[in-house]
């Protein structure tokens, strides 16, 4: 749940986005899903995460390019755990 009281359910979609978020679809590695207390990101092992700004604008119905690509909300930091 968003700060605001906004809750949904994103679609993550690791299949679209390939890469380093195919290791999404590895059901022990989604389900060590953490939320990141400094940033509020959604997050996995190794760096993968989700840009919560993005997620709130598809989840809100906004008009913007994540609603058109929710998937541009995955994001490599390159962060290894």
């Amino acid at each position: 749940m968003f700060s605001d009281g906004l809750a949904g359910i994103f679609a993550v979609e690791p299949q679209r986005r390939g890469g380093v978020f195919l290791k999404l679809l590895e059901p022990s590695i989604f389900n060590a899903v953490t939320v990141n207390a400094d940033f509020g990101c959604v997050e996995w092992p190794g760096g993968v995460d989700l840009c919560p700004d993005l997620m709130h604008q598809a989840m809100a119905g906004s008009e913007s390019q994540a609603v058109l690509n929710p998937s541009m909300a995955l994001r490599d930091t390159g962060r290894s755990q």
